[in-house]
């Protein structure tokens, strides 16, 4: 495995599309999903579906951290130092995150909210529906209370997003990003070392989490392809899938799942955006239209399954192969469903947030 040194006129000449990290956004959409569908069944009725060959699809997390970290890094490294920039990097991230996440999230309360005025009965764990509680959900506040499962990913995207926006005020804030670095890998360790103690505090389990050295592979992925060309990259990428799936159902805390998954997830993301770089395949539409949805795939597929999946029980659908192959079709309607709200509700925010930051960039 051999890479070599890129020259500065050989970068700023190089125009990259990086259609592989769209699609890989939307095969670890579509490993979620399958995920939470086996997990689902498996949970409420004690069966296996498909012999849980979709039990490793949580590692769509991981993989959608390392290409999160590579992204911003890729769209926001040259702002590093220029504090004009704050503003509309901050704008961009926040209609990125918040108002798709509040077209699902709204609705979810209210829907709670009918249901435990009506039916408690049907509520394994009421929501509180204080103020305080409902500003943390709202709000994506770490250890909100998620009601979708998966918003618990998107406080730590968050959280790295505010991180990097530090560099952009200075880049001399890079030691408080160093110290922060240096106290997660420490406490990575104390956590493999002493195990998971849940409720132990914010600190050691979010702003310490070693999850979120994920991000920073990200990062190290887009400075690794900004400075070397990486010639054999199909068996990097060969090398991380093999990896990811042979020490995946091995995983247990934290720190093992970022050693296990995070790691094997940098060599992917680093292969794949080399391929483009080489321009050494076509990527299919399909799979870019589904990296586009992916963040709206991403928050509706898990409501939308437990849902569905007690309406079907209730049907008749008692067998579990009958349960899985009605999930499988209801999967693909929440691509088909993805795909419009991305295209009618997403989009449209996308493009008016980028005309909004341009207009602070200019003041």
């Amino acid at each position: 495995m051999s890479s070599v040194p890129l020259s500065p006129s050989t970068l700023s000449n190089a125009v990259v599309r990086y259609n592989s990290i769209q699609m890989l956004r939307g095969l670890a959409a579509i490993a979620v999903t399958l995920y939470h569908i086996s997990e689902n069944i498996s949970r409420t009725y004690q069966q296996t579906f498909l012999f849980d060959w979709f039990n490793i699809g949580y590692a769509g997390v991981d993989l959608f951290f390392v290409i999160s970290g590579f992204i911003i890094a890729h769209t926001s490294a040259k702002y590093i130092n220029q504090p004009r920039e704050l503003v509309p990097y901050l704008e961009k991230r926040f209609y990125r995150v918040y108002p798709v996440y509040w077209f699902f999230v709204v609705p979810l309360l209210l829907a709670m909210l009918a249901i435990q005025k009506l039916q408690p009965a049907l509520v394994a764990d009421a929501y509180p529906f204080d103020w305080i509680n409902l500003i943390k959900t709202l709000t994506l506040y770490p250890e909100h209370i998620a009601l979708d499962a998966v918003t618990w990913t998107l406080s730590h995207e968050i959280y790295f997003y505010l991180l990097f926006a530090l560099l952009l005020v200075s880049r001399h804030s890079a030691w408080i990003l160093v110290t922060l670095t240096l106290g997660t890998i420490v406490n990575s360790f104390y956590i493999f070392s002493h195990g998971w103690l849940f409720g132990s505090g914010i600190v050691r389990f979010f702003l310490l989490s070693p999850i979120n050295l994920e991000f920073l592979f990200g990062v190290s992925v887009y400075y690794l392809h900004k400075r070397f060309r990486l010639n054999q990259f199909w068996l990097v990428i060969l090398i991380g899938l093999l990896a990811a799936f042979y020490l995946a159902p091995r995983t247990g805390g934290d720190m093992t799942r970022v050693w296990n998954l995070g790691i094997p997830s940098l060599l992917i993301v680093w292969g794949f955006v080399e391929a483009d770089r080489s321009h050494a395949y076509r990527v299919p539409n399909l799979l870019i239209h589904l990296g586009d949805a992916s963040y709206v795939i991403y928050l509706m597929h898990f409501p939308v399954i437990v849902f569905a999946n007690k309406l079907l029980f209730k049907a008749g659908f008692s067998s579990v192969w009958a349960l899985g192959m009605a999930d499988m079709g209801l999967m693909l309607l929440i691509f088909w469903l993805s795909w419009k709200i991305h295209k009618n509700v997403e989009m449209p925010i996308v493009k008016w947030s980028r005309g909004s930051a341009k207009q602070s960039a200019k003041k």
